[in-house]
Parts: C-alpha cells; structure tokens; sequence
C-alpha cells in the first residue's frame, strides 16, 4: 500500500499527468471543480469555539512519534521523508478524529499553505496520515479517509531553534537537485516537528493540495508556529522544486472551521488581563470620587456649624 500512496499524494506524476504550481488552473481532479478545497485563510474571529466538545472529543495523542524509521527524497515538487517498509507506524488519534490513523508521510511546503488572519508563514510541515485499516483507495473514497496535521515555522536566528529541524537538516545539502534520493534510512524524532503547543489548532473538512485534490482530509492546523533558525530556512529555499516556492493559491472557505480550547485560551488571555487592569483601574478612579464626594459633603455640614472644613485632596502612593 505505501509505495502507490506515496505516489499518489503529493508526488511529481499522477496517472502519468505532469502538474506544475505555475499551472494551477491545469490540475485534474477535483483541484478546479470542488467545493471544499485547501489551503484556506483561517480567520481566527470567525472560526467556531467547539466549548462542548461536540467536534473536538478530547485532546490530540500522538502514539509512536519519537522513533521513526523513514527515507527521504526530492520529488520534484518537494521533500519527503517515508516510513520504511515493515516499520512501526506511528499514529495519531483524539481531537477531531473519529478513530485512528497511521501515519504515512511528512513534507515540506515554503512559503506555508495555509495562512491565519492573512499572515503567511516562511514553512509549513505536513504530516499525512491514513485512516488506520484502510486501503488507499478506499481512503481516497471516504470524507475522512486522510488526515493532515499542519505545522506553520517561524524563522528565528537564534541559535537555540536549531533544535527544532535538527534531526532533518543534514538531509538539506544531498536533496537539492530534483528527484534525489538520501542514501540510509533514519529513525527521526517526530516530536521535535510538532508545534511547541500541540493541543492549540484550527481544524476543517478540506482536501489535498496537490493534485488531484481529492477532498478527503481532516485538517489539522497547529497556530503556534515551529521556531526554526534562518540557516535553516535559507539552506531549505536552496532545494530545487521547479521554481523558487512549492505552495498552493488560498482557497475559498465556505465551510465551518473549529478551533481548539488551549488556541481560544492563549489568544484571550491578554483581553481578560487587560479587561481586569482596566477593572481595577476604574475601581480606583471611582474610590477616589467617591471618597471626594462623601469629604465635600461633609465640608458643607462643617461650613453650616461654623467648623474647619477638611482638605478633600485624596492622596496617592
């Protein structure tokens, strides 16, 4: 099943058709006819807050993600890192997923795909999984056959977030030239590609962005972007695709998306501090009003017996 899936989903030739990102109007399938395409801009104002648990049942699990035996190569369109035959497949399940699903494979898009309240990332990582017991065609048949997990990068040049493509770096230099192979296979650590807050997402109904655009994919787009260091990124742009990018146009939305509680909580959180501050400052200023009312009034008691009236000045720290 892995070597045909691995042709089929993001590889240079499908059915024998060419595809070219410079040719997007071009691409078979349901690229140019569909109804639920991806990438999308994901407003985050108007994405669903699933406060129930009705979509999003439970947190995400990743089960098997710290070893992983893969291969690499450069397709033509990208690099891609494969499971081995006859390894452990790792899997991933929870959050918006009914059910379990192995993973397949990992590759890399620069600029991102997707874009969050119109603000594009440098890179964006997608790991593909397929429903766990089914054949790729009969995945290929279903609404939630394939599952994407989206990871948006940042670049950064400090030295400390080369920890983050560390593992996959030294693959960059021997993948450069179109359709290259790297020689061994590798056990990767799979954890240090996820987001440093896994449980912080957008999700939706969409579909493969690269032909033929099948819409059979749950989405899972992480919003707290990878640190990547810009060594990193610059030895990535140098990695011969085609063309200088290897992204999708944006696509309509015209569907529901559903964001997580701990993306909700960490985007709100500076609102509820600001809205206190300004509690407690309005608090403030009405004490001391009130404080200047209740001393003018006794002033006046006082003027009326003839009594020293009081300084009505509130003094502050």
């Amino acid at each position: 099943m892995w070597p045909f899936a691995i042709l089929l989903i993001g590889a240079g030739t499908i059915h024998g058709a060419e595809w070219s990102y410079d040719y997007e109007t071009q691409w078979p399938g349901q690229c140019n006819e569909g109804t639920m395409q991806s990438p999308i801009n994901i407003m985050s104002r108007s994405a669903l807050v699933d406060r129930h648990g009705l979509h999003i049942r439970g947190p995400l699990v990743f089960r098997g993600y710290n070893k992983v035996n893969v291969t690499a190569y450069n397709d033509g369109h990208t690099l891609k890192w494969t499971l081995v035959d006859d390894a452990p497949v790792p899997m991933v399940y929870g959050g918006p997923l009914r059910g379990n699903y192995s993973f397949m494979q990992f590759h890399l898009h620069w600029l991102s795909e997707h874009a969050i309240d119109g603000m594009k990332y440098p890179m964006e990582i997608h790991m593909v999984h397929i429903k766990t017991g089914l054949t790729l065609d009969e995945a290929l048949q279903r609404p939630d056959g394939l599952s994407v997990i989206a990871i948006l990068c940042q670049v950064n040049s400090g030295g400390a977030s080369d920890y983050a493509l560390g593992e996959i770096e030294s693959y960059f230099p021997k993948l450069v030239e179109r359709n290259s192979v790297y020689p061994d296979p590798a056990v990767l650590d799979f954890t240090r590609l996820l987001s440093p807050e896994p449980q912080s997402f957008y999700t939706y109904h969409g579909s493969l962005t690269t032909p033929n655009c099948q819409e059979v994919v749950t989405w899972v787009v992480m919003d707290r972007p990878l640190i990547i260091s810009d060594t990193q990124y610059k030895q990535i742009s140098r990695v011969d695709v085609g063309r200088i990018d290897n992204y999708r146009s944006l696509q309509a939305v015209d569907r529901e998306i559903y964001r997580s509680l701990a993306s909700c909580a960490s985007t709100a959180l500076p609102g509820l501090l600001g809205l206190l501050i300004t509690f407690l400052n309005l608090s403030s200023s009405l004490s001391t009003i009130l404080s200047k009312g209740v001393c003018t009034l006794v002033n006046i008691k006082r003027k009326f017996l003839g009594i020293k009236v009081q300084n009505c000045t509130v003094k502050t720290n």
